[in-house]
């Protein structure tokens, strides 16, 4: 009897370290499956990530190529792609029904396309910052996000740094008439993000992630936009003074063109 029961005990011992087996080695493709599914639902566009990986001994972690997809309506390729993100846990916050405690996240040389169609019709980051306010709110309000479906809430987060560094913004609007501008996006530093309500969830956190780079992203890409369109009218208002045609249809014609009307 006590030798069924010990080999009983055995076998129980040996399907738990099975399956946690599983779990740790897997973890890293089920961080992955997570943020592609999560961050698809949050921003409405599709969100790839190339590679994850997390070692809980130390607690050092990357997350390498992840990207955002334009919402409907804009041109098809990338928003945001934030290449390298580099991740450093507090061990000692995985275990128990706290918030996962971060202690950084460096982003290193993401790429933004801030994209216009007209003046005054928005941006591509603008629709995707307002969807994910939206899936921010119906998480912390009546309806359940997805992560929360299964019945069980999911772990909150606090991260204490998070730095967005060596950015650049690629500038795509109708006013350009096919010319490039790219400009810097201003380096990033966050801190203590959730820790004053006891902890984020991954809704929350996102929204003040992507809400922050496409406010510095807006007014930077706009900012340029603003002064190459007032150079190209400048430009063409001396051209027309110079070539004695009229001034105002030649400057007319200019800005009609810029605005893409």
């Amino acid at each position: 009897m006590w030798k069924k029961l010990g080999l009983a005990l055995v076998v129980l011992l040996l399907l738990i370290a099975g399956a946690a087996y599983y779990l740790f080695s897997n973890l890293d493709s089920l961080i992955k499956t997570a943020i592609e599914k999560y961050g698809s639902a949050a921003t409405q566009t599709t969100v790839s990530v190339d590679g994850v990986h997390l070692s809980l001994t130390s607690g050092a972690g990357s997350i390498s190529g992840i990207s955002v997809s334009n919402p409907a309506g804009y041109s098809s390729g990338q928003a945001i792609t934030l290449g390298q993100a580099a991740v450093q846990l507090d061990t000692s916050s995985i275990s128990g029904n706290g918030p996962i405690v971060i202690n950084t996240v460096t982003i290193a040389q993401p790429h933004v396309t801030y994209e216009v169609k007209g003046l005054g019709d928005g941006s591509n980051l603008q629709t995707i910052q307002h969807n994910v306010q939206a899936y921010a709110s119906s998480a912390s309000g009546g309806e359940q996000a997805p992560a929360q479906q299964s019945g069980k809430p999911g772990r909150k987060e606090v991260i204490k740094d998070l730095y967005i560094t060596g950015g650049q913004i690629s500038v795509a609007a109708t006013a350009l008439n096919g010319k490039s501008l790219t400009v810097p996006l201003p380096d990033i530093h966050l801190t203590n993000i959730g820790q004053a309500s006891g902890g984020a969830t991954a809704a929350e956190v996102a929204n003040q992630v992507l809400g922050t780079i496409t406010s510095e992203a807006t007014q930077a890409a706009s900012t340029a936009l603003t002064q190459q369109l007032q150079s190209t009218a400048q430009g063409a208002l001396q051209g027309a003074i110079k070539n004695g045609g009229s001034i105002t249809n030649g400057v007319g014609g200019q800005l009609k063109g810029l605005l893409g009307n």
